[in-house]
């Protein structure tokens, strides 16, 4: 399973920002606050802390002016 962010600019419906990241699905539960094992499966809106622990987790920075989505690509 690979977890994807995509970044997209405000009022805008396509991503203009894509990338995969490499974060283990125990480090990214923790990140996203997961309960089920199943949440995995979903997309989400992703806030500025779990932005901010993505960008510590996986050593990169990602552009301010997007808002991010993780997606599932199994």
């Amino acid at each position: 399973m690979k977890h994807v962010l995509m970044g997209v600019a405000k009022n805008e419906d396509v991503a203009s920002f894509q990338q995969e990241i490499e974060i283990s699905l125990s480090d990214l539960t923790l990140v996203m606050g997961w309960e089920e094992d199943e949440d995995c499966l979903y997309d989400y809106l992703l806030t500025a802390q779990q932005i901010s622990a993505l960008e510590k987790y996986c050593s990169f920075e990602l552009p301010k002016d997007l808002d991010f989505y993780l997606t599932c690509n199994s």
